[in-house]
């Protein structure tokens, strides 16, 4: 069955929307927008540079460690590419690792996830983003569904690691209310996930 929608899929693609479905893969490589995003929230929250630098360098951690982690599932799986799989998919670019899960969904959901914790006024924002990343991956014809799926429950796990030790740490929130803050970060993880 994903077979057929990832073929679907890729035979039905609208050519306007090509170009912006790379793009949103490139935004996501190495963690960038991610990072781009937990500076600007800094700024908003003026923590000054060395929390700020702080903030941005966990958020890289963060995406960096879900990254490793797909890589380590993909090094067991070792599932074959859909446009390998399925020649009439004619991908918008090539890559040659391993299809499950997906790298980019398990980078873009844990990044969301991390700042929609900490920033939640952005975390609708912030989760489409990350959902069109991972849908953007189908479309250009380099992973099934439940490599997308796979790679986000991976990701969003390792956001909700990093957003309990941001959290806990203080680094986002001063004083009193982060050991509030630390105290409710279960709620608003979840909710976050949501």
């Amino acid at each position: 069955m994903e077979g057929r929608i990832v073929v679907w899929v890729a035979t039905h693609r609208i050519a306007i929307l090509n170009d912006p479905a790379v793009w949103l893969g490139t935004i996501d490589k190495l963690g960038a927008v991610w990072i781009a995003f937990a500076l600007v929230i800094a700024a908003a929250r003026r923590l000054g540079v060395l929390r700020s630098l702080g903030f941005a360098l966990v958020t890289g951690l963060t995406v960096f460690a879900a990254d490793s982690l797909s890589f380590l599932v993909k090094d067991f799986t070792h599932r074959t590419r859909p446009f390998v799989a399925h020649p009439s998919i004619h991908p918008l670019y090539v890559v040659h690792s391993s299809s499950f899960p997906a790298g980019h969904g398990a980078t873009a959901f844990a990044g969301a996830v991390l700042l929609s914790v900490v920033a939640p006024r952005l975390a609708p924002f912030l989760l489409v983003l990350a959902t069109l990343i991972g849908v953007s991956r189908v479309y250009v014809g380099v992973h099934y569904p439940t490599d997308v799926l796979a790679g986000a429950v991976l990701g969003a796990a390792v956001g909700a690691v990093a957003a309990y030790v941001v959290v806990r740490t203080g680094l986002t929130s001063e004083g009193a209310a982060s050991r509030a803050a630390g105290r409710t970060w279960p709620r608003r993880a979840f909710r976050a996930l949501l």
